[in-house]
């Protein structure tokens, strides 16, 4: 009942120049962050340092910053990264992928325990949860060459400054009973400076807890049998001993379990009081969904596709397929840019030189064709080749293979319409329709032999 108490206090009051202060950010020169400390005080956090420890506690202990990490994470599987080279066909320049690249060997298993997918969980997760923003692989070669890439926990990591303190020169990793130092060289790090990419977990930190509050208050609330918090008034003067005899009495047979539910007892010299609040006295709804929309705007996910209770309200088959396809969007492709750009210029140039990828002839590319919601409809395709053809914009192989259809002889003809019925010219106007008839019929009579001549051709060889 306190900890809703508290959340109501936070809803309602006003924070102090002390609890206002959020951040304490230590910059280098320049501008940019080699480590912040972040603390969200009282008024927002609870008192509790929001390092990366602290916050992927939070991860774990909340169901709904829990299920939006991860409903990102586990979209990161579907998308390949391919490396594609530059080539030029008919003057046109375009990009074709180039199979069995070392880049892509590494990338699809980096190590011998994990996958594509399960590093860009890892990636995702760590990006997303640490503070300041970092992502950690530690890098093993063999024979000069990178082998192996494997993700580190950035709340096991410490930084390693010079002399003056003036620069990182390294990371320390520690489980709290091994350790082990590493150099810049030996790592494969993307960071983000604090002042335009601060942790989102950091600014949702202060709906986290009233959403956690809310959790602990119905908990609470039905663990007490149902019943609000209260006091026993006597209508007769008690001294401290004696009502510290009353309370115990009272909390040891109605109080939590197993006493909880019980019937009370009093006489006529004592009146019970209900101190707190029942939950039909409660905007429990209004107070949940802000608390969860807020959340779930943190981190770019839409409610409904993690089954958040605001959501649910308005919940529709179509509301879901608009969310999965916004999500995408505005979310996960503009993150999946900034993956492939770090993964280019950090690693990518361990295998191509770096002039190369400049001038463009070698690039990173994601496959999205495993993305369902990035998917057009089936029928909605199937109509579109259909409508292409009978327009005559296509012929049939190309219609065929619009849907995944392989082609057949005589395929590359065009839809032929029919023609319409002549109608008797007006008098003294110079009929055109005749034209257009002998245009379709001559049309139709190519069409016919080119398609014989396709169908004789194919008999030919069979019989050869």
């Amino acid at each position: 009942m306190s900890g809703f108490r508290d959340f109501l206090g936070w809803l309602v009051g006003k924070p102090t120049a002390e609890q206002a202060k959020a951040l304490t950010i230590s910059l280098a020169p320049g501008g940019f962050v080699n480590e912040v400390v972040t603390e969200i005080r009282g008024w927002r956090g609870g008192d509790r340092a929001a390092d990366t420890a602290a916050l992927e506690s939070t991860m774990a202990l909340n169901e709904l910053v829990y299920a939006c990490i991860n409903i990102k994470a586990t979209a990161a599987r579907d998308p390949r990264l391919l490396v594609q080279q530059q080539v030029t066909r008919n003057g046109k320049v375009e990009y074709e992928e180039v199979a069995g690249h070392p880049f892509r060997q590494l990338i699809m298993r980096p190590n011998p325990k994990m996958t594509e997918g399960d590093l860009m969980r890892a990636a995702i997760v760590s990006w997303d949860v640490s503070n300041p923003r970092r992502f950690f692989c530690e890098k093993i070669y063999k024979n000069s060459l990178l082998t192996e890439m494997w993700p580190l926990n950035p709340a096991q990591m410490s930084p390693r400054y010079n002399s003056d303190r003036t620069e990182v020169i390294g990371y320390t990793w520690s489980d709290g009973r091994r350790k082990k130092d590493y150099t810049l060289d030996e790592l494969l790090i993307r960071s983000a400076p604090v002042w335009y990419d601060p942790p989102p977990l950091v600014s949702a930190l202060g709906s986290t807890k009233s959403d956690t509050a809310q959790t602990e208050y119905i908990w609470s609330f039905f663990e007490n049998g149902g019943v609000p918090q209260g006091f026993l008034k006597y209508k007769m003067p008690l001294g401290d001993e004696r009502r510290d005899e009353i309370r115990d009495k009272w909390r040891s047979v109605y109080g939590r379990s197993p006493g909880s539910g019980q019937i009370g007892v009093l006489d006529e010299n004592v009146d019970y009081e209900e101190i707190g609040s029942r939950l039909d006295q409660l905007a429990s709804q209004t107070l949940r969904s802000v608390a969860e929309s807020r959340i779930c705007m943190v981190f770019g996910v839409p409610p409904l596709i993690v089954y958040a209770y605001v959501g649910l309200l308005r919940a529709t088959y179509a509301n879901l397929k608009e969310a999965w396809a916004g999500f995408w969007d505005a979310t996960m492709s503009p993150a999946f840019k900034e993956w492939r750009d770090f993964w280019m210029w950090s690693l990518l140039t361990e295998f191509e030189d770096e002039s190369t990828i400049r001038s463009e002839k070698v690039r990173l590319n994601y496959d999205m064709s495993q993305v369902a919601a990035l998917q057009d409809d089936v029928d909605l395709i199937q109509k579109r080749a259909r409508d292409n053809y009978s327009s005559g914009l296509i012929n049939q192989d190309e219609g065929r293979a619009a849907i995944g259809y392989a082609s057949t002889p005589g395929g590359s003809t065009t839809f032929a319409r029919s023609a319409a019925p002549a109608t008797a010219p007006a008098k003294g106007r110079k009929s055109r329709d005749s034209n257009s008839v002998q245009v379709v019929e001559r049309r139709m009579e190519r069409t016919l032999q080119q398609y014989l001549s396709g169908q004789y051709d194919a008999a030919a060889q069979a019989v050869e």
